[in-house]
């Protein structure tokens, strides 16, 4: 029995505290945070804590397109089902109607073209407001949007090189198409061309005294986008390929990406042959993102008016870009042969019912083995990476695992 009015306090207080903090850790939705600073573009910061981060943590900054809201863009995108299962952060910037009516990010307007004012100063407010409350690893930040919200991820990436480790354009363009809303039309409509070096000096102006690395990008565009044409991603990989002082030459190129006919892949990479730009050009699709409806680690994501299934998470792939794809194993195995080495063995943990593909890199072969758990390789001179992707028995595609092969004297 309760004796005291103090007790009863007590009680009642702790009762909140226990509802409060088990909504926070079952957040299932962006929540909105404020204050978190002076905010000069006036957007709102609505933010997904999966609940079970540890560690200092990846953020992903998620721009929605227009007409849409945080909520929308979560659900339709998947990238809270996978902030959970890889544990990170995702803030969601959000417009509000009063500063567009159609409730896009203003990428248009010189006014938010900059560091250091507008939706671009509004927006990295909310990052470091995070950083100083959440336990973020600052070497480990990401942007990445659709439409509008996927030019707004150029801005980010232009104006400030410095925090985002790599970023994503989805059905975007690149940095100052355009800067007023009368020539938008002009840039969307895919006429604004320009050189590589023509579109980089536009990025090295922004940042005069900037000697690091520029982050490196992943673009998706819809081969059928009536809005925003895909010329956009081509002048966009341009400007991009310039600022990692690379060309606009294709390094890698697959026709059908893992045996899909709609999704086409391109990769670019610098003198150092290290991958710079990888652009997903997605056959048949609009102006949308690419989802793969299902319930594997590898699917997510909701259809609706910009989201198709394609059989193609790129939510999914653009984390595995990201680097932030948490691997179900590694592969066992030795990292550096001579060469003519034979009778190698690679292996993964084997569970019933699973099936195994490899991919191993020109110049090794398997031997025994082939569509199991362990396989024996035969290797010559050339060093790559050996892949793996697991198919569990429910015929769900487990995340691919790498291994690199040095092959030496």
């Amino acid at each position: 029995m309760i004796k005291s009015k103090s007790s009863i306090i007590l009680l009642i207080n702790s009762f909140i505290y226990l509802m409060l903090t088990s909504s926070i850790f079952a957040q299932e939705e962006p929540i909105q945070i404020r204050p978190f600073g002076t905010n000069p573009g006036n957007l709102k910061l609505m933010f997904y804590d999966p609940g079970n981060i540890k560690e200092k943590a990846p953020l992903v900054v998620v721009l929605h397109g227009c007409t849409q809201m945080a909520k929308g863009c979560a659900e339709q995108t998947g990238w809270n089902k996978l902030a959970k299962l890889h544990q990170f952060y995702v803030l969601y910037p959000e417009q509000i109607i009063l500063n567009n009516v159609e409730n896009c990010f203003n990428w248009y307007r010189a006014a938010d073209q900059s560091r250091d004012k507008g939706e671009p100063a509004s927006i990295m407010q909310m990052i470091d407001y995070l950083k100083k409350n959440k336990n973020i690893d600052s070497t480990r930040i990401y942007i990445i949007g659709l439409s509008a919200g996927g030019a707004m991820s150029s801005i980010m990436m232009a104006v400030f090189p410095e925090v985002f480790d790599k970023g994503g354009v989805i059905g975007g363009g690149p940095y100052k198409a355009t800067e007023s809303v009368l020539n938008a039309g002009t840039s969307m409509l895919g006429i604004v061309a320009k050189s590589p070096e023509d579109w980089g000096d536009l990025v090295r102006k922004e940042n005069p005294h900037f000697k690091g690395s520029y982050p490196e990008l992943i673009v998706f565009h819809g081969g059928l986008d009536p809005i925003v044409n895909s010329n956009n991603a081509n002048q966009l990989i341009k400007q991009w390929v310039d600022i990692h002082h690379t060309d606009y030459v294709e390094d890698v190129h697959f026709e059908k990406f893992r045996n899909n006919e709609d999704v086409e892949l391109t990769i670019y990479k610098n003198r150092q042959q290290q991958e710079v730009v990888r652009y997903f050009r997605v056959r048949g699709m609009g102006h949308a993102i690419a989802v793969d409806t299902g319930n594997c680690s590898t699917q997510g994501g909701k259809t609706g008016m910009f989201s198709y299934d394609k059989d193609f998470h790129s939510t999914y792939w653009a984390a595995d870009f990201f680097g932030i794809i948490k691997k179900p194993y590694q592969i066992d195995g030795s990292t550096s042969i001579k060469p003519k080495t034979t009778n190698l063995t690679y292996s993964v943990p084997f569970r019933q019912g699973s099936k195994y593909q490899w991919i191993t890199p020109a110049g090794m072969w398997i031997s025994k083995g082939k569509n199991t758990n362990s396989i024996t390789l035969d290797a010559d001179y050339q060093s790559g990476y050996l892949e793996v992707t697991e198919t569990d028995a429910n015929g769900c595609q487990l995340e691919s695992c790498k291994l690199w092969i040095e092959v030496k004297e």
